[in-house]
């Protein structure tokens, strides 16, 4: 149930600060773009607690050194 609140609280505060970064913009001409990549993030933002459930984090991170070691090898030869 924590959980399920710290979630609620993070995206109000999200809310928040977006109006607040919308509301600085100095015309209408970008809303759409900012708003389109504050979208991305709060989907990023309601997914977390799905990573940390799962430990999609850590295989992630995993599979991303795994990468970069493979392509240190690949470069070296």
């Amino acid at each position: 149930m924590q959980e399920i609140l710290n979630m609620v609280k993070h995206v109000a505060v999200f809310y928040l600060l977006e109006q607040m970064v919308l509301n600085l913009l100095p015309g209408k001409m970008y809303v759409r773009y900012v708003r389109f990549y504050l979208g991305l993030l709060l989907v990023l933002l309601l997914l977390q607690p799905l990573f940390c459930i799962f430990r999609l984090t850590e295989q992630m991170d995993a599979a991303a050194l795994v990468y970069e070691l493979e392509q240190e090898v690949e470069r070296l030869r």
